[in-house]
């Protein structure tokens, strides 16, 4: 039952899009410790601390499509810095600004929208009685008329690209756990689906159990989930503020939304931080 679960979240349109667009650019990432040695973009030494990030007309202008989920010091793209060759870029390329940031932020999200909701409103699928991957059932409804989930994967996608950063040794911060599974809440994924879990796991919560083939060739499914590694939030002794220690960091970000949201959203998101302040 576990390895159902892992093969379906590996095999999701959706999340496969994301790993697939996202993972080449966060590879260099995934193995920094917890507290980055400069101020990192997607795995690459290419930005800056910003404060400029803390006013509004300056969001609207630079980043209009994360104007109202980055609201910290920011890590944002150094403008005019011609970067090396790598893997990716044999040739090298040139950094991108903000606003060409922000845009290819909003292209990627709009996009994954897009084609998840066609999955969702599927009629073929929904006829034959199978869901996206020919199986018995029902495609579940994750973005179609759900503003909470797409909100959530939309502040998501805007923190990992434009993370907090400490201004004064100009380190970009790791994301928040909370920002991860705040968006798994939102969008009703099942618990054995989570993936914000330690690196060592792959971002899952616990050892992976591997697959045996009869042939006795041992595979995994996991692969690392795009923003990691996470970072376990933490409160100031009384518990009335959160630290800054991650990205977002923002007291009730988990629930902040510019989108009209459900009590039901607002609910969860209670619940998940009473826990957090308990365990």
């Amino acid at each position: 039952c576990v390895g159902a679960q892992q093969k379906i979240n590996f095999q999701s349109p959706f999340l496969l899009l994301a790993m697939h667009l996202y993972l080449q650019a966060l590879t260099s990432i995934l193995f920094l410790s917890h507290v980055s040695i400069a101020c990192y973009i997607a795995g690459t030494d290419s930005g800056e601390c910003s404060t400029s990030t803390a006013v509004l007309a300056w969001r609207q202008d630079n980043m209009p499509y994360c104007q109202f989920s980055v609201l910290y010091p920011a890590c944002v793209p150094k403008e005019d810095l011609e970067l090396p060759a790598s893997r990716e870029f044999p040739m090298g390329r040139w950094n991108s600004t903000i606003l060409m940031k922000d845009k290819y932020v909003e292209r990627m999200t709009e996009t994954l929208f897009i084609e998840r909701i066609a999955i969702e409103r599927n009629r073929t699928l929904r006829k034959a009685g199978v869901n996206e991957y020919g199986d018995k059932g029902r495609v579940r409804r994750r973005f179609y008329k759900k503003p909470d989930c797409r909100n959530a994967f939309r502040n998501y996608m805007c923190w990992i690209n434009f993370p907090r950063c400490d201004v004064a040794r100009d380190l970009s911060m790791p994301t928040c756990r909370s920002a991860c599974e705040n968006f798994f809440i939102s969008c009703g994924y099942e618990r054995g689906l989570w993936r914000c879990g330690k690196s060592k796991y792959f971002n899952g919560y616990e050892p992976e159990k591997p697959i045996i083939s009869a042939l006795g060739n041992v595979s995994y499914l996991r692969e690392y989930f795009p923003g990691q590694p996470f970072r376990e939030n933490k409160y100031s002794p009384k518990g009335n503020s959160e630290l800054q220690i991650c990205t977002p960091a923002i007291d009730g970000a988990a629930s902040r939304s510019h989108f009209p949201g459900s009590v039901l959203f607002v609910a969860l998101t209670c619940v998940f931080c009473l826990l957090g302040l308990l365990l």
